[in-house]
């Protein structure tokens, strides 16, 4: 399997399941057309899956309807592939035309989430315009209690209520398996630490995917109770908070200790996000 080098991440990279016509003409002229869906979206790229072996370097022109009749397309190239399943091949895609605006997605420069306690992927309620969203500390327990978040939409150019996106796919049971990432531990030092009864979502190479119980969040870490255990040291992905079905953000984390609580039958973890290089 073929991993992909976080260094050339430029943007937050969503679990989202979106629709997409795919097309190509092969080096020996064939031409083929299928429906395709993607499995993560980022700014300059995705994986999609496939039925279909293609080379790497294959050049596809993307199809996908946006708000209402209106169709997005642009030109991506096949840059890896990530895995074969039972129903077809997962490539991972670079999109040559970063203008396009193609999955109809702001995404920040990943620089402004250092202040953030939480990341999801939010919609406006007026105009549907789609944000992958830093929440501060109010964001958060505006969401932890009401499940929206009000807060200035640009495309609008006034305040509305934001809610969680979801998927317009319904997600594959098996899912994918991510690819590894070597950062940087974020250093420590003193946080403020936010208690938030939130759900996020664990996911691990070789491990089905967990949902457990935040304690506290703050913006170099998080705290949670799982009823399975991960060693000290070992690097996992966190999505928090989360809700089966929407548009999952997962960032990189360190578990710094863990702590079995035998009335409970669970374990108790912390955990420090990993910082992505400096040139992602």
């Amino acid at each position: 399997m073929t991993t992909i080098s976080d260094g050339l991440r430029q943007s937050d990279r969503v679990t989202l399941c979106l629709p997409v016509e795919a097309s190509w003409v092969t080096s020996s002229g064939a031409t083929f057309k299928q429906t395709a869906e993607t499995l993560l979206v980022s700014r300059n790229g995705g994986v999609l899956r496939l039925t279909e072996k293609l080379a790497m370097g294959q050049e596809l022109h993307l199809r996908r309807q946006g708000e209402g009749d209106q169709w997005k397309s642009t030109r991506a190239r096949v840059v890896a592939e990530i895995d074969q399943e039972s129903n077809g091949f997962l490539y991972a895609i670079h999109i040559l035309d970063p203008r396009s605006d193609f999955w109809e997605i702001d995404f920040p420069a990943l620089h402004k989430a250092e202040e953030a306690l939480a990341r999801l992927l939010m919609e406006c309620s007026f105009c549907q315009r789609r944000e992958v969203a830093y929440l501060n500390e109010l964001e958060l327990k505006s969401f932890e209690s009401r499940k929206c978040v009000a807060r200035l939409c640009k495309h609008c150019e006034a305040p509305s209520i934001w809610i969680e996106s979801q998927s317009e796919l319904r997600p594959i049971a098996n899912g994918t398996e991510q690819p590894t990432v070597e950062d940087r531990v974020i250093p420590r030092r003193n946080r403020t630490r936010v208690k938030a009864r939130v759900l996020a979502c664990i996911r691990r190479r070789g491990f089905q995917e967990e949902i457990v119980v935040c304690e506290d969040l703050s913006k170099g870490g998080v705290s949670f109770r799982s009823r399975n255990q991960y060693s000290e040291g070992s690097r996992v992905e966190v999505a928090v908070p989360f809700t089966p079905g929407s548009g999952a953000i997962f960032v990189p984390i360190r578990i710094v200790f863990s702590q079995a609580i035998p009335t409970a039958g669970l374990y108790r973890h912390g955990a420090a996000y990993v910082k992505p290089p400096l040139d992602a």
